[in-house]
């Protein structure tokens, strides 16, 4: 075999094995598969306390999901705290532990929206100070209806001013609301 032979064989091997470990899969990066979403509300002065699920067993397509109104009484503060679950395999899976653990790298994002009387205020940060609000403070005002979109963000790009909308998405539920 000649030396230009040998050379382009090697050549050859070298960029195959490049292009095999390049397509390996990462798991630190993989989506959550979650079919269940539950949200705790427990109100500061331990007048309430409830959990609110979102639920759609079969994923995307198929059949839609089932949804809890959150109803919730007016002129109060609750403390709140989402938990995600892969229902899909039995027994289901708790991912809420994998999902804190892995802070840095997760991010609940909550967009209110219709003329509903309420805010919603981080009272948790990741590992390194930076959001994560899987834990937050809801304080509703007078009546009113509207709904509340609760997004789950993976590798979000926590160093930019607008980080809500950066890194893919886990999971994406809306629940509707009532203040009463």
């Amino acid at each position: 075999m000649n030396t230009s032979a040998v050379k382009i064989s090697l050549l050859s091997l070298l960029l195959l094995t490049v292009a095999l470990v390049g397509c390996r899969k990462d798991d630190d990066t993989e989506n959550e598969i979650i079919t269940t979403v539950v949200v705790q509300l427990k109100a500061t002065d331990g007048s309430f306390e409830r959990s609110f699920t979102w639920n759609d067993p079969d994923g995307d397509g198929g059949l839609p999901p089932t949804v809890e109104d959150i109803a919730l009484p007016a002129n109060k503060e609750f403390d709140a705290q989402v938990f995600f679950y892969d229902r899909s395999k039995s027994p289901e899976v708790d991912i809420t532990e994998e999902i804190e653990a892995e802070s840095n790298t997760h991010l609940l994002v909550y967009s209110i929206n219709g003329p509903l009387n309420l805010t919603i205020v981080p009272t948790d940060t990741d590992t390194e100070g930076r959001p994560f609000r899987l834990k937050t403070r809801w304080t509703t005002g007078n009546p009113s209806t509207g709904s509340v979109l609760i997004t789950l963000r993976h590798n979000p790009n926590k160093r930019l001013p607008n980080l809500d909308s950066t890194g893919s998405v886990d999971a994406e539920v809306e629940f509707p609301v009532r203040v009463q």
